[in-house]
């Protein structure tokens, strides 16, 4: 009889385990990042790997799970954590707050968003190089191979 054994959890229960704490991982990393940059108001895309990789490990070492799913679980949150990240350097604290409230205002963030990070500059294109290493490290250390 198994009262509480994690060893004993089937891989949709790990699943689920890994994306609860993917989700509050990738919000509190997400909030992290745009409250310090919000604060030293310079460009610190370097700690997009960095969110990346503990994403990717708090889904390895909580999750347990083998598969794509998981995989693709730590590239999403990666992602979220970023987008959570910029537009709370853009808004501060309680205009994140606020478009999380309001779905009416979901649509005019991410316009604003994808509008500044799509601009062409070389500092832009190396924001979105950096972007995209996080999510791969996300990808990359979220399943155990």
């Amino acid at each position: 009889m198994q009262i509480y054994n994690t060893g004993g959890f089937n891989n949709n229960k790990r699943f689920a385990t890994a994306v609860l704490v993917g989700i509050v991982s990738a919000i509190g990393l997400g909030l992290i990042y745009g409250l310090v940059l919000s604060f030293v108001r310079i460009q610190l895309e370097i700690m997009f790997i960095g969110i990346g990789w503990c994403i990717g490990t708090v889904i390895q070492k909580y999750g347990r799970g083998v598969g794509k799913r998981f995989c693709v679980l730590g590239a999403v949150c990666t992602f979220l954590a970023i987008v959570i990240g910029d537009l709370c350097a853009m808004y501060g604290i309680n205009g994140i707050l606020y478009i999380i409230g309001s779905p009416a205002a979901w649509g005019t963030a991410l316009t604003t968003w994808v509008q500044m990070n799509l601009s062409t500059s070389i500092n832009n294109l190396l924001g979105i190089l950096f972007r995209i290493a996080g999510i791969y490290f996300g990808y990359h250390y979220s399943s155990l191979f």
